[in-house]
């Protein structure tokens, strides 16, 4: 695999440095959950094995930027940790692009930094790439901070900058009940009356641990006879193997008392927080909704175990998302005046024009929509804050 810098752990600045790999990257997986549970990003860097992996991003070469307390001496120690930022290389065709972007459109888990450092690290990693042979380097990430960015480092630099109130989180009260009283009244009922409804035509037990009641060759039978299965095997792979091997992971599910699974919930967890990455329905059972079902179980199971935050990693067209707290995000993206990055922001505009998979791509979305200033032309009024509330838009398959 082609990597921009020429080790494994290349310095960039003074307390600034990459790791380039894989492997190498994974090696750091205990001490980057460390951090986000230090900077209160609980979840954000959980199934590092799986963002590394999945087919969507199998192609790209991943570059992890460092803020050190300290240059190291060999492998960067949890303590050492201040910030940390995953970027990805863009291909066409194969080919390197020198287009660089961190993985995540609602900026959950792309840096890791204190509250009020995470704006400016964001923008020092970017810069970094920059100087180190990038072309284009979009960075997105949640910010506390409305001012916009600083002006900065790389002269010549072409700066976009944007800010959105994502519905992202939900917020668990103490009990289910007071939990559901915080929704909507639709959401409410629909959470009662399918269970209810289910219960009446089927004895149902919720399972909150099935990790070790389904081998891999059930899991994939189960899938092949869902609603929507997973036509790639390697995705589907790593959704079980994170699920029930990695660290934090949980598989759930919601079966009859004949044993018969007819969904599955699948995720991680760290402290106090919840993260579920995907759900399979079994098919045949669309008028028992049996995903809201299996969510009420959930939450009420979560809420039991002291959880007190959720995200559905993707979005959700379920009403619930209302209930989402709404967070701000910053798509910073910097360029050089080269023709390079002229012709990639030439081709992203007409791509989201004429194709609707460009649509869903985060990167070429921002590149088409975000204006371009040098820093000395860039004010705060630049960086519109726009509206983007959790909805039928997955926002997985927005991932680079």
């Amino acid at each position: 695999m082609y990597c921009l810098f020429s080790s494994l752990l290349t310095s960039l600045s003074d307390d600034l440095f990459v790791v380039c790999g894989r492997k190498k990257v994974l090696e750091l997986a205990s001490a980057l959950q460390e951090l986000a549970r230090r900077t209160g990003q609980l979840g954000a860097m959980h199934w590092l094995e799986y963002f590394l992996y999945t087919p969507s991003i199998a192609s790209k070469p991943p570059y992890l930027v460092l803020q050190l307390r300290r240059a190291p001496s060999g492998e960067p120690q949890a303590e050492d940790i201040v910030a940390a930022a995953l970027f990805f290389e863009y291909r066409l065709a194969g080919v390197r692009t020198r287009v660089f972007s961190t993985d995540d459109a609602v900026g959950f888990r792309s840096v890791i930094a204190a509250p009020d450092e995470r704006a400016r690290f964001a923008e020092r990693a970017a810069c970094a790439l920059l100087k180190s042979g990038a072309h284009v380097v979009l960075a997105t990430h949640e910010t506390h901070d409305q001012s916009g960015p600083a002006p900065a480092s790389v002269p010549g630099t072409l700066l976009g900058y944007r800010q959105r109130r994502v519905g992202r989180m939900l917020t668990l009260a103490p009990s289910y009940e007071e939990t559901l009283a915080r929704m909507g009244r639709l959401t409410r009922r629909n959470l009662r009356y399918y269970r209810r409804h289910l219960a009446l035509r089927l004895r149902v037990e919720f399972v909150g641990d099935a990790r070790t009641q389904l081998s891999f060759a059930e899991f994939k039978a189960l899938d092949g006879s869902s609603l929507n299965p997973v036509r790639n095997k390697k995705e589907l792979w790593l959704r079980w193997r994170n699920s029930c091997e990695a660290d934090g992971g949980f598989l759930a599910g919601l079966r009859t008392a004949e044993g018969k699974w007819l969904s599955l919930l699948g995720g991680w967890r760290q402290d106090t927080t919840t993260v579920i990455h995907w759900q399979l329905n079994s098919a045949g059972y669309e008028h028992d909704s049996v995903g809201i079902v299996i969510r009420s179980f959930f939450l009420e199971h979560e809420i039991a175990n002291g959880a007190r935050k959720l995200l559905m990693f993707g979005g959700t067209p379920h009403s619930i998302r209302y209930a989402f707290d709404e967070d701000t995000i910053a798509d910073l993206v910097l360029c050089r005046p080269t023709l390079r990055s002229a012709a990639m922001r030439v081709l992203a505009r007409a791509l989201v024009r004429h194709s609707d998979r460009a649509r869903t791509n985060h990167l070429l979305q921002t590149l088409a929509e975000v204006p371009l200033r040098t820093r000395d032309r860039f004010s705060r009024e630049s960086a519109a804050v726009i509206q983007e509330r959790g909805g039928p838009a997955d926002w997985a398959s927005r991932l680079m």
